[in-house]
């Protein structure tokens, strides 16, 4: 993405998160997104089509790179020298994520978005969660496999509903603790 497209993404994110704290999302227009922003409409279009796709683009940017299996060191951590294997830090990694986007996300889980926010964490976790069953992270339960992946998913949900129901509060790292203990 070249620098002036960023730049244009982050005012139209950062609308977004001050209107949804303002408002339901299903009473949201684009219109109030434009006027927070101040991104021409035909800019926004060139961009979005509705208020469902920048949702949606929201959650592909958030967790584009996280679930991407690439490691590189980022402004507010530095996981570049892990194993995507290492599922401690791939967890780390997913909160530092979560937190660097704490406002938008704050806003997002308090509005009628919330489910689809959720729901696209839920298809992103899928992979992991499966890795973790298969590779024994999780303990050895006498239930379905399948099941297992969903306990680890919903987890991980309830673990990112509880930290932003504490105002993110707590590091990453003992996020990932708590998640860990959940699991074991």
């Amino acid at each position: 993405m070249n620098k002036k497209n960023a730049v244009t993404t982050e005012k139209i994110y950062n609308a977004l998160a001050e209107v949804l704290l303002k408002k339901d999302y299903n009473d949201m227009r684009i219109q109030d997104v434009l006027d927070v922003s101040g991104v021409a409409r035909s800019t926004f279009y060139a961009h979005y089509k509705t208020k469902e796709e920048l949702l949606k683009s929201v959650c592909a940017t958030i967790f584009g790179h996280v679930f991407s299996h690439t490691l590189a060191e980022e402004r507010s951590h530095d996981f570049s020298r892990s194993s995507i294997f290492d599922y401690k830090h791939f967890i780390t990694h997913i909160f530092y994520h979560l937190h660097d986007e704490k406002k938008l996300i704050h806003a997002i889980l308090l509005s009628q978005s919330k489910d689809i926010f959720l729901n696209f964490l839920r298809g992103e976790l899928r992979e992991f969660a499966t890795a973790c069953v298969e590779n024994n992270f999780v303990a050895k339960k006498s239930i379905p496999d399948e099941l297992k992946v969903c306990s680890v998913i919903e987890n991980f949900i309830i673990v990112v509903d509880y930290w932003h129901r504490q105002d993110f509060r707590e590091t990453p790292e003992k996020l990932t603790e708590y998640f860990i203990e959940m699991n074991t």
